[in-house]
């Protein structure tokens, strides 16, 4: 399954009703065991990746996919205690090749609405045995579509990043602050593969590290990144994250 993005706009009633469903980005610990941990780390071993971009290799799926009963029965119930009513856009196995500058998740559909996306990290890859720390961190900002140029083209996702925009730049983006509240140390603790004025009118909502069992939500239309991993050693890390939309 090969994930796009559709270049479409959403409504004014629709952006309200995805308003109506944001919240603060939040992080949770022992979402999942130990066993079911090491369950999600010898199946990500088996993936063979479709999606193969600059940034991440990427493997989508549904729950409806024959080989996903298991889990269906391990994450069905534990997400919607986490978000509540929900629908699975889908899941994803994804193996990280550079780091994720700011983006958000929105995809455009004609009769679904986006909402929470849940990743649980899988594993963290260095010259260590122990996890060297690495993080996702979420904003404050949000980009609902509103400054897409409604040309109905679709783009894959995984592309290199060297077009991409700053935030700031971009018409879509929401809630700007005035100057930077985003100090040049934390520019360079988490930021370094972005030039620090892509932080520019940026506040931070959750910075979250990666431990296991743990899990992170966020919005679909919420600003994220990752941080600068590969700059601390890290080869690589793994995750499942699910796209999920909102209960119609």
């Amino acid at each position: 399954m090969y994930h796009s993005y559709a270049d479409k706009t959403f409504s004014k009633e629709q952006i309200s009703q995805m308003k109506s469903h944001d919240s603060d980005s939040k992080t949770y610990s022992n979402f999942i065991s130990i066993d079911e941990l090491n369950y999600l780390r010898n199946e990500i071993k088996k993936i063979s990746y479709p999606e193969h971009g600059e940034t991440s290799k990427y493997f989508g799926a549904s729950f409806n996919d024959d080989f996903a009963k298991d889990l269906k029965q391990i994450f069905e119930k534990k997400l919607h205690e986490l978000i509540g009513d929900y629908q699975l856009d889908f899941f994803a196995w994804q193996e990280a090749i550079n780091p994720w500058k700011l983006h958000v998740d929105m995809r455009w559909y004609p009769d679904k609405l986006p909402y929470k996306v849940v990743l649980i990290p899988i594993d963290v890859e260095s010259d260590l045995d122990a996890w060297k720390d690495t993080y996702t961190i979420a904003f404050k900002q949000r980009d609902y579509g509103e400054g897409s140029k409604n040309t109905g083209e679709r783009k894959k996702g995984n592309s290199d990043q060297s077009d991409w925009q700053r935030p700031f730049d971009k018409p879509g983006t929401r809630n700007l602050s005035s100057g930077y509240s985003i100090t040049k140390a934390q520019h360079q603790k988490y930021f370094s593969h972005m030039p620090y004025n892509w932080l520019e009118g940026l506040d931070i909502d959750n910075i979250y590290r990666w431990t296991p069992c743990s899990a992170v939500v966020w919005d679909q239309n919420q600003l994220h990144c990752a941080d600068n991993f590969l700059d601390k050693g890290i080869k690589t890390k793994r995750s499942l994250i699910f796209f999920t939309n909102q209960k119609s």
